[in-house]
């Protein structure tokens, strides 16, 4: 018996340029983040935050809203020239960091 022969779908080119705009826009971001040095002061500013937390036990959360609030403000600063915004970690991420550190701190 013969396999049947399928025939490659078709998109429908609105479609399928709406998805090239947005997988052009999303490259564009990528680029723009690397060449201004993006991924080297979000992890910069997590790990000053996380070192502060470490220092501070029960401010956490206070160091998290400091931290957030801040790279809020360069966010803006960075729209107003068209820039890519700095990412944040949530809240519940930089706790499970913290986590992760003093699990890690305690077996060794």
């Amino acid at each position: 018996m013969k396999p049947p022969v399928l025939r490659t779908p078709k998109i429908n080119p609105l479609i399928e340029s709406t998805f090239q705009q947005i997988a052009d826009h999303w490259d564009e971001q990528r680029r723009s983040r690397e060449e201004m040095g993006h991924s080297e002061v979000e992890r910069e500013v997590l790990e000053e935050a996380l070192q502060a937390a470490r220092d501070l036990p029960g401010a956490e959360r206070e160091i998290w809203d400091w931290m957030s609030s801040a790279i809020k403000e360069v966010n803006l600063s960075l729209a107003s020239m068209d820039a890519p915004p700095l990412r944040c970690v949530s809240y519940e991420t930089f706790l499970a960091f913290l986590r992760i550190e003093t699990s890690d701190a305690e077996i060794h």
